[in-house]
């Protein structure tokens, strides 16, 4: 089956379309009442979906079928219902703590699988599409990071980055777009926007950011240089960006083996950006302790662990000298003689303990969703 991001790109030339062929869902609630009658009477409400004597249900995903007509109105919820619901996903149902954080994932993972399948069917603009996409976006990273420690059978990381790359794709082919919309488009769409506005929506909202899209689909692709390819057609007030020149920078120094100004310029990250770069740091430090090895290969001289924790960022001395010791280098008082005869190339890659993102930048989950690089 295609993806979404290849089903909307073979049919975003066919943007302008009959308005008799336009599909627009009549659905105003989150979830459409012949599933709650079908979830309620089969006993498959989720736990996330019951909040003491209230049942908040949400549209689950639905695989099409040969045989079945995804594109019904009353199944389909319009824009504004969509953006209520990753509203509700992203800033109530994360914070609920009466389950793992894996339940949590793998519940709002499939309720934004069904977002996007309904956007997709009803080809929704490019920029009602970033609107939905951008918090997707994020809500992948930041969890790909909270996770990562987790056994497969819990999360799969590979799965989780597959489905990101996605994402990113898409809101950024979105973002390309509005980009080449007409003023007088642009113009039209504000105005419908802003007469369309709920003036009595909470506070808290979700935020979208360029240019943070684009530091992150260079940041969570450092092993491709592609996101390089697209950096470089960038507009150039996009490019002067800090944000984007910082990932740009850790890409470069990446691509030429720097890793250890790769790992220094992790601690000028915001947290998405850093989340994302943490999950290459395993793969980086092996890396980094190879090229040491070449680089200060001696039978008798020895380089201090504290200096390795600094410069290839260890949580602590003692995990650096311990990966150090699986890499099958050898560790004495303190000090690690590189001998690039003894690194053990195939050996496993090693974890890293994530750190909690509230105590490095001071922020909560609702901040993640809802932070711009703007200063």
């Amino acid at each position: 089956m295609s993806s979404y991001f290849d089903y909307f790109c073979k049919n975003i030339e066919h943007e302008e379309v009959r308005e008799s062929e336009q599909i627009t869902g009549t659905c105003y609630s989150m979830c459409p009442e012949d599933e709650v009658k079908l979830r309620e009477s089969s006993k498959l409400v989720h736990v996330l979906e019951v909040l003491g004597d209230e049942r908040k249900l949400v549209k689950s995903y639905c695989r099409s079928a040969a045989d079945s007509h995804m594109a019904v109105p009353h199944l389909l919820r319009p824009y504004n219902i969509l953006k209520q619901t990753v509203h509700y996903l992203l800033l109530e149902v994360t914070r609920r703590v009466d389950v793992p954080q894996s339940v949590v994932y793998d519940f709002v993972n499939d309720r934004l699988r069904a977002v996007r399948q309904d956007m997709t069917i009803q080809r929704l603009p490019p920029d009602e599409c970033v609107q939905l996409m951008e918090p997707m976006v994020r809500f992948y990273v930041y969890y790909g990071y909270v996770l990562s420690e987790l056994p497969l059978k819990d999360y799969d990381p590979v799965l989780n980055k597959k489905i990101l790359l996605e994402c990113t794709k898409l809101c950024l082919n979105n973002c390309d777009n509005i980009t080449e919309r007409s003023d007088r488009d642009v113009i039209d769409r504000l105005t419908n926007f802003l007469s369309n506005m709920d003036v009595t929506s909470p506070k808290i909202e979700l935020a979208c950011d360029r240019v943070l899209m684009e530091s992150l689909y260079i940041l969570c692709n450092l092993d491709n240089v592609h996101p390089l390819y697209r950096h470089f057609n960038l507009a150039k007030d996009l490019i002067r960006e800090p944000t984007l020149q910082l990932a740009y920078e850790i890409a470069i120094a990446n691509f030429q083996g720097n890793f250890v100004k790769v790992c220094r310029l992790m601690d000028k990250l915001c947290p998405l950006t850093y989340c994302a770069v943490y999950c290459y740091l395993p793969m980086l430090q092996r890396h980094g302790l190879q090229v040491l090895s070449h680089a200060y290969h001696n039978k008798r001289l020895t380089v201090p662990s504290g200096v390795v924790t600094r410069w290839l960022k260890f949580p602590d001395q003692r995990q650096a000298e311990n990966t150090c010791k699986d890499y099958g280098l050898t560790v004495e008082e303190g000090n690690v003689r590189f001998d690039k005869s003894e690194f053990q190339v195939e050996a496993n890659l090693h974890k890293l303990k994530t750190q909690d993102l509230k105590t490095k930048f001071n922020m909560n989950i609702l901040d993640i969703f809802t932070y711009t690089t703007k200063k």
